[in-house]
């Protein structure tokens, strides 16, 4: 009995997980998904959902008893390609997307199995569904709108709308007059929460959690000295994670906070693909201990529900 590790040997998410499983002596096959995209073959059976990848010697059949789980991080290693090459490896992506979300394996984690990422405000929107409290958000390609907000509120951030990687930064007074150019690309505007970044991910059932104190908006870009300390997440917390865990069908996801003085949680966004390493190091590498163990089915595969009520939702 193996898992199965689809990704990049670029990408330091994937490697980490890798050198995990030998570390810890838990069977495991690396499914390369560079080489994949850019030579592999499939076949695919949609109506008995099953089939076969192949990349240089490795070929792997889905689905097979003997993967007890399979970790998936389609981090896009295609822009690095031009032409026939692009449009090749582009083909085999959407090829492997699909196959994936239909494979009746389980997955860690299914692609498309919540995209609300991709679009922040409905994002927020679920995210308060299940009971969090969410920064006061608006987005907006209108210069007027955007104005009224940065007046309603005493200090704010932006950063990109999509759920491609984006730095919040603070908004300055000086930066008013580029509010003109909105039309062009609308941007989320937020209440600047003070406190300190909280990252809890979620594992299954288990949750593990860090403290991040630093000067700054983003402690990730953060020039100063950063503080890292381990931290608990109160249960009302976690049940609210699991709340959007449920709904999603995410066995991993990470949850950024802000967390004050007073030990109030705001809650900034849920990673459908948490960069979880450098966490994993600091923590004595509990996260890729419970995800092996997620993987070989040690502990339940969380799967898709509706939202739990929790009652009228107060606007934020």
């Amino acid at each position: 009995m193996s898992v199965l590790i689809v990704g990049s040997p670029h990408d330091r998410t994937t490697v980490h997980t890798v050198r995990a499983a030998r570390r810890e002596g838990v069977p495991h096959v690396f499914f390369d998904l560079v080489s994949f995209l850019r030579t592999g073959t499939y076949w695919w059976d949609f109506q008995g959902r099953c089939g076969r990848l192949s990349t240089g010697a490795l070929t792997v059949d889905l689905p097979d008893a003997e993967i007890t789980g399979t970790y998936v991080r389609l981090v896009d290693v295609v822009d690095g390609l031009d032409g026939q090459d692009r449009a090749a490896a582009s083909a085999r992506l959407g090829a492997l997307v699909e196959i994936l979300a239909t494979v009746a394996t389980p997955l860690v984690n299914r692609p498309g199995a919540d995209l609300s990422n991709w679009a922040k405000a409905y994002h927020l929107s679920l995210l308060s569904r299940c009971g969090f409290t969410v920064p006061r958000s608006l987005l907006t390609n209108d210069e007027n709108e955007a104005r009224a907000f940065l007046d309603a509120v005493p200090s704010a951030v932006f950063k990109g709308a999509s759920g491609e990687k984006t730095i919040a930064s603070a908004f300055e007074p000086g930066q008013a007059k580029e509010l003109a150019l909105l039309p062009h690309s609308p941007v989320l505007f937020q209440e600047r929460v003070s406190g300190a970044d909280v990252r809890t991910h979620l594992v299954g059932t288990r949750h593990f959690s860090e403290r991040i104190d630093c000067e700054g908006v983003n402690y990730q870009y953060c020039r100063g000295a950063k503080t890292f300390t381990p931290a608990l997440a109160p249960p009302e917390i976690v049940e609210k994670c699991l709340a959007y865990q449920a709904m999603s069908g995410l066995a991993f996801i990470g949850f950024d906070f802000m967390v004050g003085d007073d030990g109030s949680h705001t809650i900034l966004e849920a990673n459908p693909m948490p960069g979880y390493d450098g966490y994993d190091r600091r923590l004595g590498l509990c996260i890729s201990r419970a995800l092996l163990n997620l993987l070989q089915g040690r502990d339940d595969m969380p799967h898709g529900a509706s939202v739990p009520d929790f009652g009228p939702q107060e606007p934020r």
